[in-house]
């Protein structure tokens, strides 16, 4: 992820044209954040006449036109329409890797975001790096929903961390299969492999485990073995999963307490009555 600056303008002088330039500029910055070619918040300033607005971005052609969904070109005419031509963008960064790997050498992905996370929730299975959305062959309403899913995965693991009054029920939404939330990831891993022909996986999270057996729980889906034999038992790194269902896909790690065996019980396979 590397800094980046554009400039709009220059623009208008007067307060009320200003605002109808910000407007325009920041629609087309959304645009692009839901398409996944920038990441995080953005910053304005008028700087000399101009607007200023600095954002991070996967890499350095993430702004390059040819990237933009059709959301991204209207907005984008309307910044030209506004400002008289398109905004100038710069790199920050002087330690800019000359190429970067090719997202269809992956073998699979995994769908996985965090409460401080930015970047694309799609990653490389073989690597753990995001792989950023404008790449993928996906439909710029596919992307969008994909963002806004990230989104709602961050919010939900913030209140779970913040341990308030609704600790239980926003981790049962991270860590519970048939949550709201992991129904709409699993859909959305679904969507991605279609259009990737990738193996694309949802990474079901687990903090309270079983003090015996934890190592050999079932999918929580179909119930069926999904224990990787062999696999570590401290984390070298994310995507060095200790469980993976391939027909489910799901991935998952061992559990990181074992102090609440009744809070365990959350996201296990629950038998057909």
């Amino acid at each position: 992820m590397f800094l980046a600056r554009l400039t709009f303008g220059p623009g208008g002088g007067k307060p009320r044209e200003r605002d109808a330039l910000k407007d325009a500029a920041e629609w087309y910055l959304a645009a692009l954040l839901k398409n996944g070619q920038i990441y995080g918040e953005y910053l304005f300033a008028w700087c000399d006449a101009a607007l200023v607005a600095y954002t991070h971005v996967a890499r350095p052609d993430a702004l390059a036109g040819r990237h933009h969904s059709e959301w991204a070109k209207s907005a984008l005419d309307s910044v030209v329409e506004r400002f008289g031509q398109p905004p100038k963008y710069e790199i920050l960064d002087d330690d800019v890797p000359k190429r970067f790997p090719s997202w269809n050498r992956s073998t699979s992905f995994y769908l996985f975001t965090h409460a401080f996370d930015d970047v694309s929730p799609i990653c490389c299975g073989d690597t753990g790096s995001p792989i950023p959305l404008y790449l993928l062959p996906l439909a710029q309403q596919s992307r969008e929903d994909i963002y806004f899913w990230s989104r709602s995965y961050n919010y939900h693991d913030k209140i779970w961390l913040g341990s308030a009054a609704l600790e239980i029920p926003a981790y049962k939404q991270l860590a519970d299969p048939t949550s709201d939330l992991s129904v709409t990831g699993r859909e959305l891993c679904a969507n991605i492999e279609r259009a990737t022909k990738t193996p694309t996986f949802y990474f079901m999270y687990r903090y309270w485990g079983r003090n015996d057996g934890e190592a050999v729980r079932p999918c929580p889906v179909c119930g069926g073995k999904w224990h990787l034999p062999g696999s570590p038992t401290d984390r070298h790194a994310f995507h060095d999963f200790h469980f993976r269902c391939k027909r489910c896909r799901l991935v998952s790690h061992c559990a990181d307490s074992y102090d609440d065996q009744r809070h365990a019980r959350i996201g296990e396979f629950k038998k057909a009555k």
